[in-house]
């Protein structure tokens, strides 16, 4: 039907399908034509020459730029400016003879001049002439030369070297107090002591190598090699470190407890009926450093009289290291028997006093104390009094008797353990070596992200022996709080041979119920992404529906179900449903195509899916979409229906992705 324009129109005459059609058509043809008109190259205007600025052009055939190029670029056609100029300034003969007579008159008159030069003109050196060694200084008399080897004061004596030879060569800070040596997270703790043999008082950065894994302040004494020797070390927070190596082999880093720190964990070990003392155990402990680090004398800075303050004495001292005596009477004194020590101080009030610090001490009991001094927060944090070695051995094993005798007046079953928070294991890489035997309870807290399913939840482990057990993590988050995405049980087991399995889901799977609203135009031979965005139900809050997708909130296999309701007519129809993940085709579930004329009883369809299973790791997403194919002009569109017709399900049916 060709176009046939209409310009009567009122303002109340109806519009019927065949007038869309005539519009429709004309739109096209016009379109038609014009994209005929854009590819006719037969200059279809009758642009002339002129038109365009090239009028004054013959129609002759033109030289090519490269020819240009080789001919203005031909040096034996043409001649040069250089060699034009050369050419005009040729000389004449008797203009040279002329030209030769000054030269010669010249020669003889600069001759004669140079002759009679003495200020060096040939620039001869003091190499030249055997004195390059001789600076032109001047030179000291014999007379000042020999007060010189009599002076006393600027010369040293054959005694004065021997006792300086004799003093301490190597400093043991700097010159403002602060460790002489600095371990930077690339050095090696092992291989840079030896490098610095003594006593060295040092700091090191959180990450050096071998180092206790926190930045701490201390000492260290080795021999020469490097073979044999101590390091003892303070962090921020009041604790202390020991390493020794003894033949070339290095122990590994230990925290010497405090008394009150001990006994906690005594109180704590008395309880624990899985854990035993082993002959590896007891070897490793007997193995331990046994003797004294240093000598008993090693000379003091200053002393702490009776009814003197020590801590503050320390303070006052300002910036830097030494050594002290104080007696048992002494005011914060950390003993009734006298001590001695050493401390160091870093930085300086507008007094003069320190403000930052530790302090180390040691009384004749051999009691070790530890304090540590914050001038801009508590000022000294106390004193902490270390164990020894077989004290905490001594109560060690008292724990080990208590929790057997425990153990059998209390448990004659299996043995449930709730572990405690410092116990817990807190990292899911841990092998399940290291876990207790029998079934213990540990919390899982503070966004933790190493390996357990969820950042929050509760730990329970089966374990029978190190060979396999199996473990569970509950998600126990407060559902009526909209918190679904934080519940749910998983499970793993731990095989020696092959390390843990991955987490499989076992229960408080997610699902959602999503509609539509309004109506939604398909495009023609398009995939189109169908725009549900009608929350029925949703357990885990996954569906976003500004993106029309769901997000999974965990790992698993998920079943896909779908319906969309077509708008459409009596002619050749395609429709397509598809399932795309993370924004890709995935899968096609339904397909619906009729012939013209098939769905005469009625012209609108139903296309569904019954069920797809897709994996999904945490944080992929899936949509459905719909390719639309037709024949004709006439849009198709997804009706204004209810969930009955279009509706999008997702249901979670397994905790593993296959």
């Amino acid at each position: 039907m060709a176009y046939e324009e209409k310009t009567d129109w009122l303002p109340d005459d109806p519009i019927n399908e065949d007038d869309v059609n005539r519009w429709e058509k004309g739109i096209k043809d016009a379109h038609t034509d014009l994209a005929a008109h854009k590819n006719d190259m037969n200059n279809p205007h009758n642009t002339t020459k002129a038109q365009i600025g090239l009028g004054s052009v013959d129609d002759v055939q033109q030289a090519s730029k490269i020819e240009f190029n080789n001919h203005d670029n031909d040096s034996t056609r043409h001649i040069t400016s250089t060699e034009r100029t050369n050419w005009n300034a040729k000389e004449t003969t008797a203009g040279a003879q002329k030209k030769a007579d000054a030269a010669e008159k010249n020669a003889k008159a600069y001759t004669d001049q140079h002759r009679n030069d003495t200020n060096n003109p040939h620039s001869v050196t003091k190499d030249q002439i055997g004195l390059g060694k001789v600076t032109n200084d001047k030179q000291a008399t014999k007379s000042e030369f020999d007060a010189h080897i009599n002076d006393q004061i600027r010369h040293i004596s054959d005694s004065e070297r021997t006792k300086w030879n004799g003093a301490q060569l190597f400093k043991i800070t700097d010159d403002n107090g602060q460790g002489k040596i600095y371990v930077k997270e690339t050095d090696d703790f092992h291989e840079i002591i030896p490098k610095y043999p003594g006593l060295v008082h040092f700091t090191s950065n959180v990450a050096a190598i071998n180092g206790p894994g926190t930045a701490v302040r201390g000492i260290w004494t080795c021999n020469s090699t490097g073979t044999f020797g101590q390091v003892i070390a303070f962090d921020n927070a009041n604790k202390t470190y020991r390493k020794t190596v003894s033949n070339g082999v290095w122990s590994g880093w230990e925290v010497l407890e405090t008394t009150s720190g001990a006994q906690a964990k005594v109180d704590a070990h008395t309880k624990n009926t899985s854990i035993h003392v082993t002959q590896t155990d007891k070897d490793k402990w007997n193995g331990s450093q046994l003797t004294k680090i240093t000598n008993d004398y090693g000379g003091i800075a200053f002393s702490v009289n009776a009814g003197e303050d020590m801590l503050q004495a320390i303070v006052n001292r300002g910036r830097g290291m030494g050594t002290f005596y104080a007696i048992g009477t002494a005011v914060n004194s950390p003993s009734e028997a006298s001590t001695r020590g050493f401390y160091q101080m870093t930085s300086q009030d507008a007094d003069g006093k320190g403000m930052y610090g530790w302090v180390y001490a040691m009384d004749y009991k051999n009691n070790v104390f530890t304090n540590y001094y914050d001038g801009n927060k508590v000022g000294w944090q106390g004193w902490n009094k270390l164990d020894t070695e077989n004290a905490a051995q001594m109560r060690i094993e008292k724990a080990v008797s208590d929790a057997k005798d425990y153990t059998d007046s209390n448990f004659s079953n299996e043995k449930l353990t709730v572990l405690p928070i410092a116990s817990g294991i807190e990292d899911a890489r841990t092998p399940g070596t290291e876990y207790p035997f029998g079934i213990t309870l540990m919390k899982i807290y503070d966004d933790n992200q190493t390996g357990y399913p969820l950042g929050y939840g509760l730990i329970k482990n089966e374990k029978w022996n190190n060979a396999r057990f199996t473990q569970y993590f509950y998600g126990n988050a407060d559902s009526r709080n909209g918190k679904n995405y934080l519940t749910g049980t998983w499970i793993r087991h731990w095989w020696l041979e092959s390390g843990w399995t991955p987490w499989e889901k076992i229960s408080g799977f997610a699902h959602a119920n999503i509609g539509t609203t309004g109506r939604q135009t398909l495009k023609k031979a398009e995939q189109n992404k169908i725009l549900y965005n009608r929350v029925i139900i949703d357990s885990h809050g996954a569906f976003d529906i500004s993106n029309n997708r769901f997000i999974a909130p965990n790992d698993g296999m998920y079943l896909i179900g779908g319906g969309a309701y077509v708008e459409t007519i009596a002619t050749y129809t395609n429709l397509e449903l598809q399932v795309f993940r993370n924004g890709s085709f995935y899968k096609s579930v339904q397909q619906f195509r009729n012939s013209d004329g098939q769905n005469t009883d009625s012209r609108d369809l139903t296309i569904s899916c019954g069920g797809v299973t897709v994996p999904l790791k945490k944080g992929d997403y899936v949509e459905l979409y719909i390719y639309c194919g037709y024949s004709g002009d006439v849009t198709r569109y997804i009706g204004d229906k209810n969930g009955q017709y279009n509706y999008f399900d997702i249901a979670e049916i397994g905790g593993k992705v296959y």
